[in-house]
């Protein structure tokens, strides 16, 4: 009969022990695992919000006489008399931060006819679609020559898809209005940049340029640096809520999974300590019969490997699991299964290490006794 056969023979003989240690680690394994990954998800569905929310940073010309605004870009008065972006600024900034970005520069200002003054927005509407998906456009979406109006501005002025928009320097078919969005877009004339600075005059320059990026802070710290006569923005304030509530979800997960630990430890500590002591006489016999100290030794640690083992195992799969069940719960519908191996890894580790350690000091104490001390608990 090897050590192996021994150590499991001597678990099955204890099982309300046995039962205990294994359902305790299991129980501080899963809890950690489960706040550990509920925190990583909410954090991960933070990030994705954040990047498909819309421009997380804008570029925008330096100006202080400011009354008007678009999509945070300020303007004075309806000549919009501000500064311009240089005109190879999406160029660097394409350089700089490569195709991972998605950037949609902008050409804003104004045309009157008849007595009206109306702003003039030219995109790119294929990159402009691609960071605000919340825009709906009925119709669809202009060309050269060609026009798409916010809603308020078609209710204001009973326009509707297929009319003609009179906007001083020509004539343009509106070929689609944008639906509500509660912003300036409602009052907006949408069309492409080459139009746009026909109609504006703003021959190479550019009036905004928002970018879409998974790093805003190292994005706003790079192009700070490379455009030096513009205002880079970080926009935080669309997520700052949930930011707040994930940093302190967060904290709170990892103070209970901290204190979890210690405790778990501890009681892990005492029991394993006093089943040691409780077998002093099962090991003076075995001293007596011929087991040397490390075979003792290795005996007791197998014993505890397989019971830390099979705990840890048992708590990560429910830890793995139970952030499904919750996620609903807290307002996240999009958890799906993943292994997280270096996590699971990490945890077992810990508890394998744990279950050592706390063996190692009893047993040593009973083991330094004298043969002769020992039997005197048989």
């Amino acid at each position: 009969m090897t050590l192996n056969h021994i150590a499991l023979e001597n678990l099955r003989r204890r099982p309300g022990k046995t039962l205990f240690l294994i359902l305790t680690f299991a129980f501080i394994v899963s809890t950690i695992s489960a706040l550990t990954i509920l925190a990583l998800v909410m954090k991960e569905d933070l990030q994705k919000s954040l990047t498909e929310y819309g421009a997380n940073v804008v570029i925008s010309p330096r100006s202080e006489h400011l009354n008007l605004s678009y999509g945070g870009l300020s303007v004075s008065g309806v000549e919009y008399e501000v500064k311009k972006l240089d005109a190879d600024a999406v160029e660097m900034i394409s350089q700089e931060m490569g195709s991972e970005v998605t950037i949609a520069p902008k050409v804003i200002g104004s045309a009157e006819a008849m007595g009206k003054t109306f702003m003039i927005i030219g995109v790119d509407f294929d990159q402009e679609l691609k960071i605000k998906p919340w825009w709906k456009i009925e119709g669809r979406v202009a060309e050269d020559n060609q026009v798409v109006i916010g809603s308020q501005l078609a209710m204001n002025s009973n326009l509707k898809i297929g009319d003609i928009l009179d906007l001083g320097k020509g004539k343009y078919p509106v070929v689609g209005i944008m639906e509500e969005t509660g912003g300036a877009e409602d009052q907006g004339v949408f069309t492409t940049i080459n139009t746009a600075r026909s109609l504006t005059d703003i021959t190479s320059e550019w009036s905004l340029i928002e970018l879409n990026t998974q790093d805003t802070a190292q994005t706003v710290t790079q192009l700070t640096s490379v455009l030096r006569s513009a205002n880079v923005t970080e926009v935080t304030q669309l997520v700052q809520g949930s930011k707040e509530s994930l940093e302190r979800f967060a904290s709170f997960s990892s103070t209970i999974s901290l204190a979890m630990g210690l405790i778990g430890a501890l009681v892990i500590i005492v029991t394993l300590a006093g089943n040691v002591h409780d077998r002093a006489r099962e090991l003076g016999v075995l001293r007596a019969i011929g087991f040397r100290q490390r075979h003792i030794l290795s005996l007791l640690g197998r014993e505890v490997l397989i019971t830390s083992l099979t705990g840890s195992l048992l708590g990560y799969i429910i830890g793995v699991f139970v952030p499904l069940v919750l996620g609903p719960l807290l307002g996240y519908s999009n958890f799906a299964f993943a292994p997280y191996v270096g996590l699971g890894s990490a945890l077992i580790a810990g508890s394998l290490l744990v279950g050592v350690l706390a063996m190692i000091y009893p047993a040593w104490r009973i083991l330094k006794l004298n043969l002769q001390d020992v039997l005197k608990f048989i």
